[in-house]
């Protein structure tokens, strides 16, 4: 399993390669971008008054949502495991203000995420705008007074601690020409096939009078290029679209994500606390594993059915003392 950081890689959006893993290594890490970063969000919102056109309760839902630099997290506590007893302590939480008053002068005031005050110099709103987020737009002698406390959190528990956008992970393809099929087709036929994939992986070689692949990992399996209809209703299939196996015995793949951060962390941040989160992960399996009296020693498996190709795994009932039942998958393949 290698990383590859491209020199393009700084900024908001990150693109790289993983390869030979496991299909669910990598889902597994998809997944962990998505919801398991631990990240910094206001977490509750005490309001003494408001006096805006928004109720309380969408104030607060939009302080929840503003984006928080979160590189103070890793040295901050969860609350359920804070030494504190959840009672709140400079180790798992955060104190914060917003006063603002639109003058009685003004006709309107917009309230934006600098307005924060925030007691830790190293938090604070991210936004690409120049004033932060928009909150809410004060008339003319409205107030708005609360005091919130930001908190560390996951996205599988809410949204607002989400670090990234977008994940996008594709298979590598493996892309071959047919050059028989393809010398049934005329010159025109030819370069509208080269323009029909949305995907630009195919060229045409106008010396040659031939298609080629430009670059076959812009593939995104939309199987136009199989679509066998007049005008290129050919003998055999123009080409042949594979998920590129590094290893067909262990099926392993090569896979391109892209990851769209939101800015809370470095984007690059990201992807090494994704990769210590699923060690971690495994970390935890392997000691519980190894700490189980049933998983000493060689452990009894079993076939799923009589076919000489039939996967072997943990024979479940072996180990709970039982014998047959529902669990007995064989009589299936009988």
């Amino acid at each position: 399993m290698s990383l590859e950081r491209p020199d393009h890689s700084a900024g908001e959006t990150l693109e790289f390669k993983l390869k030979n893993v496991d299909n669910s290594v990598a889902n597994g890490l998809r997944r962990i971008l998505l919801s398991e970063i631990p990240t910094l969000a206001i977490d509750t919102v005490k309001i003494s008054e408001n006096t805006s056109v928004l109720p309380d309760e969408m104030i607060a839902h939009r302080l929840g949502l503003i984006p928080l630099s979160s590189m103070k997290a890793r040295r901050m506590n969860f609350v359920r495991n804070c030494d504190c007893q959840k009672v709140g302590c400079s180790k798992c939480q955060i104190r914060g203000s917003l006063r603002v008053t639109c003058p009685p002068q003004s006709h309107s005031l917009d309230v934006y995420s600098e307005d924060l005050a925030i007691e830790d110099d190293e938090v604070r709103p991210v936004s690409i705008e120049k004033k932060g987020v928009w909150i809410v737009t004060l008339g003319r002698s409205q107030t708005i007074s609360l005091d919130f406390i930001i908190r560390k959190g996951i996205a599988k528990i809410h949204a607002k601690f989400m670090p990234v956008g977008t994940v996008a992970m594709r298979f590598a393809a493996d892309i071959r020409l047919n050059p028989v099929a393809m010398a049934q087709l005329s010159v025109d036929t030819r370069r509208l096939f080269v323009k029909r994939c949305p995907a630009k992986v195919f060229a045409f070689d106008d010396v040659k009078e031939l298609v080629t692949i430009a670059d076959a990992q812009k593939c995104i399996y939309c199987r136009e290029c199989l679509i066998r209809e007049p005008p290129f209703a050919t003998s055999a299939p123009l080409c042949s679209v594979r998920l590129k196996r590094t290893d067909p015995v262990h099926e392993k793949f090569d896979f391109t994500f892209v990851v769209e951060a939101t800015g809370v962390l470095p984007v690059k941040q990201l992807i090494f606390d994704a990769f210590a989160v699923l060690r971690s992960k495994l970390q935890s399996i392997r000691e519980g594993l190894d700490s189980d009296p049933a998983m000493q020693g060689v452990l009894p498996t079993r076939t799923i059915g009589n076919a000489p190709t039939a996967p072997r795994v943990l024979d479940q009932e072996a180990l709970e003392g039982g014998g047959g039942g529902e669990d007995d998958l064989a009589f299936t393949m009988h």
